[in-house]
């Protein structure tokens, strides 16, 4: 395919063009007060989808101009960051980058030096991060958390006291997963459960498009720690697995070649409902954990050499485990409801917690400190395992559209208040930021292109706040001469009732966190975005069949109503 060279100053003025489009869309629903931002649905006929979510109205927004479609991908993948990191700050992100943008293009186009800037940038970036660190308040509360997830959750009261109730009963380590509910109230359930770090081996996997994630009731799981080759070996057990009308969740040290395709085409066409996962850790870890987990589901690890030495197409339902509910996602498995004995779970604890006892208390120099280290941290994780548990948040509404618009804000909040637990939290509003305008003029730098990166971040500092107020309808000279006035940095302003507080007190408040990684990422894809010389875009085939497999579009064809 032949490829298109696009040189500068061409491509800046394009891309600064998409990005204003996809910020000015988003920039509506920033805070209590904004907006709602109406989307089409793909498909004719079908409700729009209504939202205040800014990483969904980003998404959305797709650019004819393909270079200015460049630019507006910049800032979805900025949200996709934040939304993947922390949950909360989207918003806050994209229009910290906007005014980056604009502040280096025009002085790119002044004369200075892009790598300058960039280096500028990155410098007032450490002072600001150290300076909301410094000042961050911690120890944080029940009650805080609450207020938090109030401010994150667009003022979503009841859904606030639930998240922090979930918070209180599992603590940072343990899970919380979000899915639809079936009435208007949310309800919090906190269950047994486990998750580890391996996601679906294909995206074909997936049963929920919104939310990327393949969801399976009440499954058999088969743990096995070999290779899947052939899906002939398979299919006694996928039979057994059928006729008992439930499905199945394969942990295996890999699927691959025909046995993988074999699974997705009766995955898609519906004629058994399954999903292949990797195990977690690696080497001797990874038949620890698999016998960890089979333990906890009640079956057996089918593992080659280990005991259990079993031909897979001789695998029957007595080997399998059974849980209530997993959810694979891209990056995670999390096992909901284990049935496993719990008698043998709590003795195989104890035996792990007493081997972690014997490494304790081995004298200084007994052994080598890193293996000692090394099989504490391996004990610890593997009782972390047995002992987890894990939430499910179900998401009340009116609509199937509602439910899924406020369980995306509900996530939202849980990861924000999650963040604040981490790292602390300073006065929300977009105050917080203002303030660290005073750190940076305290910097020195090593010349004039560097010196102009600073006042450009110094300045994009102001924009979270005077974007509030302007969604608000207040004043922007006001409030600032307000702030100014009042001279506490931990006085803020409540834009929904209009009036200034400690933001303890009112309950506006930001996890130093989300707004550290709001303006890391920022500055990260404006540095790219200043640095960037040429593109080179392929020529689009415009034929009417381009690209197009009869064959595969209809077993991957979509159901509209999702």
């Amino acid at each position: 395919m032949s490829k298109e060279i696009i040189y500068n100053p061409e491509i800046r003025v394009r891309l600064m063009a998409g990005i204003n489009q996809v910020a000015r869309a988003v920039a509506v629903t920033y805070g209590s007060v904004g907006s709602t931002v109406m989307i089409q649905h793909r498909t004719d006929g079908i409700m729009p989808v209504f939202t205040r979510d800014g990483v969904t109205v980003a998404n959305a927004v797709l650019i004819q101009d393909r270079i200015a479609d460049l630019g507006g991908r910049m800032l979805r993948d900025v949200a996709g960051a934040m939304s993947r990191q922390v949950g909360d700050g989207t918003t806050t992100a994209i229009v910290l980058a906007q005014v980056l943008a604009q502040g280096c293009l025009k002085s790119v186009a002044a004369g200075f030096h892009p790598m300058q800037l960039k280096k500028g940038l990155d410098v007032a970036l450490a002072v600001v991060e150290k300076n909301l660190l410094e000042r961050a308040v911690t120890g944080v509360t029940s009650d805080w958390v609450e207020k938090i997830a109030l401010v994150a959750s667009k003022n979503e009261t009841k859904a606030g006291k639930l998240l922090a109730q979930a918070f209180d009963e599992l603590g940072l380590q343990r899970e919380l997963t979000f899915l639809l509910g079936n009435g208007l109230a949310d309800e919090l359930a906190i269950v047994d459960g486990v998750q580890y770090g391996q996601g679906y081996l294909s995206p074909y996997f997936i049963t929920d498009k919104t939310r990327a994630e393949a969801v399976l009731e009440n499954p058999y799981i088969l743990f096995y720690d070999r290779e899947i080759n052939d899906l002939m070996e398979l299919v006694p057990i996928l039979e057994q697995v059928k006729a008992q009308g439930r499905p199945l969740l394969v942990v295996a040290e890999d699927v691959v070649d025909k046995a993988l395709t074999g699974l997705l085409l009766n995955h898609i066409r519906g004629i058994f409902k399954v999903v292949a996962v990797k195990p977690p850790g690696f080497g001797d870890q990874r038949i620890n954990r698999l016998k960890d987990l089979a333990l906890l589901t009640g079956g057996q690890a089918i593992l080659d050499g280990h005991g259990l030495s079993l031909r897979l197409e001789h695998v029957g339902l007595e080997q399998l485990g059974q849980a209530q509910r997993a959810v694979i996602t891209e990056s995670s498995t999390t096992i909901i409801g284990a049935v496993g004995d719990p008698a043998a779970i709590a003795q195989l604890s104890e035996t792990l917690r007493q081997e972690a006892g014997l490494i304790l208390a081995k004298r200084p120099g007994a052994g080598s400190a890193t293996g000692n280290k090394h099989d504490f941290d391996e004990l610890q994780d593997r009782l972390a395992l047995l002992s987890g548990k894990t939430g499910t948040f179900s998401v009340g509404g009116n609509t199937d559209f509602e439910m899924k618009e406020r369980m995306v804000r509900l996530e939202n909040a849980y990861l924000s208040a999650k963040a604040a637990l981490e790292e602390g939290v300073l006065p929300g509003g977009g105050v917080a930021l203002y303030h660290c305008r005073e750190a940076i003029e305290k910097a020195i730098a090593e010349n004039v292109g560097q010196q102009q990166g600073f006042r450009i971040l110094q300045q994009a500092l102001a924009a979270p706040l005077l974007t509030l107020i302007q969604n608000a309808g207040l004043n922007n000279e006001a409030v600032l001469n307000q702030l100014d006035t009042l001279g506490d940095d931990h006085i803020t302003l409540d834009t929904e009732n209009h009036r200034y507080g400690n933001f303890l007190e009112i309950g506006i408040i930001d996890p130093v966190k989300v707004m550290r990684l709001a303006l890391r990422n920022a500055v990260s894809v404006v540095g790219t975005l200043i640095t960037s010389e040429t593109v080179v875009m392929e020529v689009p085939d415009l034929s009417l069949m381009a690209g197009y497999s009869p064959e595969w579009a209809a077993a991957t064809r979509e159901d509209p109503r999702v």
